[in-house]
């Protein structure tokens, strides 16, 4: 029977849970970085000391521990004066959870662990003491549930490289003005995966001619859900990767994937050379575990769309493209126009709200200006929605 892709990657997650570590931008030293000067600035705005964070989507919670560390070194060094931070760190896979205690236990950056009650979705309480205090708390949700669960205010929510994940609806057009819905299904049989890309015609949608967009009710639903559990002038990060424009090129994802797992068999239409998005899915997988999942790119204008009323949103491009044209590969500079430098040189004394506004006006053009720079002209990219709850 085939596989839809939100079937193939919940196999995944349940399969490989706690055994493997995908190396994603987030899990570097410099977007920890940048998010914790973010955060800090908007601590000294509010001259809080306490600090309630949510992450969904937090896997084997090594952007956790480095944000966390962070936090605490900038503490401690007087750029803020926190006293306690309360981290919830959601996942669907229980098992990675399990196994970052585990491996704490074995090596701890914590000096308390405290496990959950059986069957919990409370996994387990993890505490650093000193200053600032630190509770690191597991919990094993699906990351919809979570946010529709009532749990409490925080003043801030981050997603890292989630959304990619969750089910959506891509559609296309091609030169005639047809539009389809591409699709993906996946079937197993003796060791190997067969992933088929179709297109289905999708009556009543309208694009223009040769482009591409997406809509995942999925991803609103994690996005609406983290913004509503925010206090007043809390932020909401997303980190993915993706597009920006409601309608993107279809030519920019023509070309094969740049990669495949050797235990996978690829298939598109006959004739789908050209006028068909080829690359709109990534294909990854664990040849180990016999499982594959397929990820797709976020359509971040819709979220912006739902956002927007609520609050100020910016989408500025990752960075990393700049920081590695530079002989270091920590040079980031005020005025960058990048998620990494604008905020990762975030000081005591910076006005943070000057500074959403000044990249809020500008944003369309930072992003138009990295693209032709860096990744010649290409829509999919990573890059970062911060939103700013009013």
């Amino acid at each position: 029977m085939a596989l839809t892709k939100a079937e193939v990657n919940e196999r995944f997650y349940d399969t490989v849970a706690g055994e493997i570590v995908f190396e994603t931008e987030a899990q570097g030293y410099l977007h920890p970085l940048a998010v914790a000067k973010l955060l800090a600035a908007a601590a000294r705005e509010r001259d809080a000391r306490e600090l309630k964070l949510l992450e969904l989507g937090a896997n084997n919670c090594a952007f956790a521990v480095s944000l966390l560390k962070l936090l605490t070194s900038l503490t401690l060094h007087g750029e803020i004066d926190l006293a306690r931070i309360d981290y919830f760190a959601v996942d669907l896979a229980r098992g990675s959870l399990e196994a970052f205690v585990a491996e704490q236990q074995q090596a701890p950056d914590f000096q308390r662990i405290a496990p959950g009650a059986a069957r919990s979705p409370l996994v387990a309480t993890l505490t650093r003491l000193g200053v600032p205090r630190v509770d690191l708390h597991l919990v094993h949700s699906d990351a919809r549930a979570f946010v529709r669960g009532g749990s409490g205010r925080f003043d801030a929510a981050i997603l890292n490289e989630l959304l990619d994940d969750l089910p959506s609806q891509p559609f296309f057009a091609d030169a005639a003005g047809n539009v389809y819905e591409l699709t993906a299904h996946a079937d197993e049989e003796g060791g190997r995966w067969r992933i088929e890309i179709g297109a289905e015609p999708a009556p009543g949608r309208e694009l223009p001619p040769a482009t591409l967009t997406a809509s995942s009710p999925a991803a609103l639903d994690v996005v609406v859900g983290a913004a509503a559990a925010l206090d007043d002038g809390g932020i909401l990060l997303v980190h993915d990767y993706g597009f920006v424009e409601r309608f993107t090129p279809l030519e920019n994802y023509e070309r094969l994937p740049k990669s495949v797992p050797d235990f996978v068999t690829l298939e598109f239409p006959p004739g789908s050379e050209s006028g068909f998005p080829r690359s709109f899915f990534r294909i990854f997988g664990s040849e180990n575990a016999n499982v594959v999942q397929i990820t797709a790119d976020v359509a971040f204008a819709e979220l912006v769309d739902v956002l927007q009323p609520t609050g100020t949103v910016v989408t500025l491009p990752h960075g990393n493209a700049v920081i590695r044209s530079r002989e270091l590969r920590d040079d980031l500079r005020k005025g960058d126009g990048i998620f990494l430098s604008e905020f990762g040189t975030l000081e005591p004394g910076d006005d943070l709200g000057a500074l959403l506004t000044r990249l809020e006006a500008e944003q369309g053009s930072l992003w138009r200006r990295y693209a032709d720079e860096f990744v010649a002209g290409t829509s999919s990219l990573f890059a970062d929605l911060l939103y700013r709850k009013r």
